[in-house]
């Protein structure tokens, strides 16, 4: 997905001025990181047009762990999401290539799938905790941002992001739930915050209402603890996401 000497601009012929859907931004570090940008770990990620189309979109649903479900899950060229229920039920959710998007991933995994690498800061000084001791909260496939490819390039961001196996698993602690059209949705264990300004990113920029972004890229108020299996109420869609 990612190559180092591409910079995140896509090689579109020299006739034709790249793309720019936008900038992802990591607040805090004035404009690097404290040991400086490596690769894919660095303060800002340029979202530029690919060459050629990587976004998904969901296809067939299997309500039950079939051989069917099994092979979408186990196939390195089929991406999939997995909801487990119970140990008893699993449902499979396929998705297919969407010649329509540019998909882009963020994590703290260092894996390849990952576009714009995030990790937590260690905080130093005497009586700190080890920081291998202490939990993430940034997930390994935290998140996922899908461009239109067209005018005006709309841009959603969806909870999850797929792993090296194309996949992302819900397992049965995390909160998920089957929509009124039938459709599964779900939110991951370190949730996927949002929150636009009010008075945009100005001088008289005020702190906004926080809404937590689910695996489908639907908008729901905040739940009650952060990793709480119960969901908060739905305010909005993928539709009405976001902005960059």
């Amino acid at each position: 997905m990612f190559f180092p000497e591409q910079e995140n601009i896509s090689s579109l012929p020299s006739n034709k001025v790249p793309v720019k859907y936008g900038e992802l931004i990591v607040l805090g570090y004035n404009g690097s990181l404290p040991n400086g940008d490596r690769g894919r770990h660095k303060s800002r990620f340029g979202l530029s047009k690919r060459s050629k189309a990587n976004g998904v979109k969901p296809s067939t649903v299997h309500s039950a762990y079939t051989p069917q479900a099994a092979k979408a899950i186990s196939s390195k060229d089929q991406h999939s999401i997995s909801y487990t229920l119970s140990r008893a039920q699993t449902v499979v959710v396929e998705y297919t290539h969407d010649n329509n998007t540019d998909m882009f991933q963020i994590g703290r995994s260092t894996e390849s799938p990952i576009d714009f690498v995030v990790t937590d800061t260690a905080i130093g000084g005497p009586g700190s905790p080890d920081p291998q001791s202490v939990q993430s909260t940034i997930s390994r496939f935290a998140c996922r941002i899908a461009c239109q490819r067209s005018p005006p390039h709309t841009a959603s961001i969806y909870a999850a992001g797929f792993d090296s196996s194309k996949n992302i698993f819900l397992g049965e602690k995390a909160a998920k739930w089957r929509r009124l059209d039938g459709q599964m949705d779900g939110l991951t264990t370190n949730g996927v915050l949002v929150m636009h300004p009010r008075q945009g990113f100005t001088q008289d920029s005020q702190q906004g209402v926080w809404r937590e972004i689910s695996v489908c890229g639907n908008i729901f108020t905040l739940r009650e603890t952060r990793s709480a299996q119960q969901w908060g109420k739905m305010v909005g869609d993928l539709h009405t996401c976001c902005t960059l």
